[in-house]
């Protein structure tokens, strides 16, 4: 958010809903609880170019220590400049996908390989980690596809 931009209630709730993610983890045991059932996650992965890839959480383990996700869509903001901003939207489709619960100095992680092309382990699949998507309001910076770094 830029410092001349008044805080929103979409902002206040993105910041509500994190720290109770962030109670429902367990940075020592590396643990989540079902809180976070439903959480948007996401990476952003790419030398040439910023790819961003979004996930939901659709199950936690008994243990805590893994997760199933979903991919999840995106929405594409082109700014004035060109750029491009993404942010989750829409159903989770697709196969779920296992990561494993990690600690890291900025909170959860969630680690593994999931299928990022179009939701089929058959078409590609790409070990990352993502983070809580709710953690950031506003977009996250995509390169267009039709340009490069």
């Amino acid at each position: 958010m830029e410092s001349n931009q008044t805080p929103t209630d979409d902002d206040t709730d993105r910041t509500d809903r994190l720290a109770e993610l962030l109670d429902a983890f367990d940075a020592d045991a590396e643990t989540v609880t079902d809180a976070w059932e439903g959480a948007a996650i996401c990476t952003s992965w790419g030398y040439g170019q910023t790819q961003v890839n979004f996930a939901q959480i659709v199950e936690v383990s008994d243990s805590g220590k893994t997760v199933l996700a979903r991919m999840v869509p995106a929405t594409v903001e082109t700014r004035s400049n060109g750029t491009e901003g993404v942010v989750p939207d829409g159903e989770p489709y697709g196969e779920s996908f296992r990561l494993h619960v990690r600690s890291n100095d900025r909170g959860p992680s969630f680690r593994g390989s999931y299928p990022y092309i179009d939701g089929d382990p058959e078409t590609g699949t790409r070990l990352d980690s993502f983070l809580p998507a709710a953690e950031k309001t506003g977009t996250y910076h995509r390169t267009p596809s039709n340009r490069g770094h």
